[in-house]
């Protein structure tokens, strides 16, 4: 049985890829904050005494584009120094464990098409900036120790369990709290001109569990759908779901500083185990989660 340590397995995505691995003969070790703090050396240390992984995956990170403009430095600390004390105890402890970096679409420079892994990298905003940091620093390390390091750059990935922090649970929550009034309401948001490819989290834990199982001939993958979805689109679909009538406001403290018109994966390397799920599906499955 494979040994699997899942560094930031209480969040949202840590969950579902913790359910993934198990179901699928892997033996998880589950650690988070207060138990793990991946910017204290002294904790990984005692992580890493427990067993010899197989593999590490390090969800741990301040995830969300607005909350890193809110707080750079906390950015900064956690998702590039963390990062670094994890490569840091695995090359100590395990240096033959397989790594996971989950990255972002957010380091790409702009394109008016899909985005495959050799385009231009120019990170707009201070989370994406770490991401393209946290990549120079797996490089490195595959370099200077042999380490077998996979950085994914991930697209918006959504599913019953998100917080508000994010698009479109924000948008599903205001509208099935609008549908469970039963009476007429507003919606709030900030841009809906630009599109997004959109996947559920299920089919990204998915690929993640076939990245850490396989054979990689890359290092680096884009994890998204293909697909690009306007916002304003899916904005659209939510409110069909609902019985009564929703008003939508533009609400300017919702704009991000810079906001990228357009972000959708080429994601011909993953392609062969993409589950495919539709995201209207999951929005669906979102929105009636939210009626209860």
């Amino acid at each position: 049985m494979k040994q699997t340590l899942v560094i930031g397995a209480a969040g949202f995505v840590g969950k579902y890829l913790t359910k993934e691995l198990e179901s699928n003969g892997h033996r998880v070790y589950a650690a988070d904050i207060p138990e793990l703090n991946i910017l204290d050396v002294d904790s990984l240390e005692k992580k890493f005494s427990e067993a010899i992984y197989d593999y590490v995956v390090n969800l741990a990170a301040i995830s969300s584009v607005g909350a890193s403009w809110k707080d750079p430095i906390a950015t900064l600390e956690v998702n590039v120094r963390g990062t670094l004390n994890i490569l840091n105890a695995v090359q100590k402890h395990c240096p033959k464990a397989k790594v996971l970096l989950v990255g972002s679409a957010e380091e790409y420079a702009p394109k008016d098409t899909p985005l495959n892994e050799d385009d231009k990298i120019e990170a707009s905003n201070p989370y994406g900036i770490t991401k393209v940091a946290q990549e120079n620093f797996a490089e490195l390390y595959r370099k200077k120790y042999g380490m077998n390091i996979v950085c994914t750059r991930s697209f918006n990935h959504t599913g019953v369990g998100q917080t508000t922090n994010f698009v479109l649970p924000s948008f599903v929550k205001q509208i099935a709290d609008i549908e469970k009034s039963g009476e007429p309401g507003k919606i709030f948001v900030g841009n809906l001109a630009v599109s997004r490819d959109f996947s559920d989290v299920r089919d990204v834990v998915t690929t993640y569990r076939k990245l850490l199982e396989n054979d990689t001939e890359y290092t680096i993958y884009n994890v998204g759908s293909g697909k690009a979805n306007k916002l304003s689109d899916l904005l659209d679909y939510i409110i069909s779901l609902a019985s009564v009538p929703v008003d939508v406001c533009i609400d300017p403290e919702k704009f991000r500083p810079v906001d990228l018109p357009y972000l959708c994966a080429d994601n011909s390397r993953i392609k062969d185990f993409w589950p495919g799920t539709d995201i209207k599906q999951t929005i669906k499955e979102m929105f009636q989660a939210g009626l209860v």
